[in-house]
């Protein structure tokens, strides 16, 4: 009874240090200085074969993000899109749809959206 109490507090303990972990990397991006987006982004979502090219245009005032999003063979997440860039961190939307955020380092931009990964670079 005993073990199975300690095995079962080790085990909490962790997940608490992983998920704390997470969190305090995320505020790190979060706190970063403000990334610039502003140019042309290409690059593919989805996974190995199912992946699909994927067009960004986007424009930044301050924080502010506007654009547009080109997702091949898909109409209804391609658009316009508004959103905010917080640090290394990009949240942008569709008038249907949010996106998961996108870490921006330089000029690359990934993430996990529904499809899967997304991995874009900025033309230069």
């Amino acid at each position: 009874m005993i073990r199975a109490t300690t095995v079962g507090l080790l085990a909490l303990v962790c997940v608490a240090t992983v998920g704390c972990a997470a969190v305090k990397e995320e505020k790190a991006m979060a706190n970063a200085p403000t990334a610039n987006v502003v140019g042309t982004w290409s690059g593919y979502s989805g996974q190995g074969a199912a992946g699909v090219p994927v067009d960004l245009t986007l424009a930044q005032t301050g924080t502010n993000v506007t654009g547009n999003l080109n997702v091949a063979g898909r109409p209804d997440l391609s658009g316009p899109v508004t959103g905010s860039i917080q640090g290394e961190l990009l949240k942008l939307s569709l008038a249907t749809a949010t996106f998961s955020q996108l870490e921006v380092k330089g000029d690359t931009m990934t993430g996990m959206v529904g499809g899967g990964q997304v991995i874009l670079r900025r033309s230069k």
